[in-house]
């Protein structure tokens, strides 16, 4: 319970963080974080906006970790993280390159 917790406050001061970062301008290829996390575009970000984004950052990293994983053993090898983020900045997935 106190890690869910831990982990809803770093992830609601992140977002805060990120979204200054991105200055509120359409910058990137998905737009600003305070526009993606705006979904009803009011100007104003929600509690159920900030839960619902925290959900999608959590499956994301959920998603993330599990593409790591390339053998599935429900653990992360340092080898695995580093062939992940070769990957990443090749545009493959580590999986793509398992099942070859």
């Amino acid at each position: 319970m106190i890690n869910l917790l831990v982990m809803a406050l770093l992830a609601s001061v992140s977002i805060g963080a990120v979204a200054e970062h991105h200055g509120g301008s359409d910058k990137g290829r998905k737009g600003s974080m305070f526009k993606q996390i705006d979904v009803d575009g009011d100007g104003a970000v929600s509690r159920e906006e900030h839960e619902a984004a925290i959900v999608r950052m959590a499956d994301d990293r959920r998603e993330r970790f599990n593409t790591m994983d390339a053998d599935g053993d429900g653990s992360v090898s340092r080898e695995e993280a580093a062939a992940a983020r070769k990957q990443r900045k090749e545009g493959h997935s580590p999986r793509d390159r398992a099942v070859d």
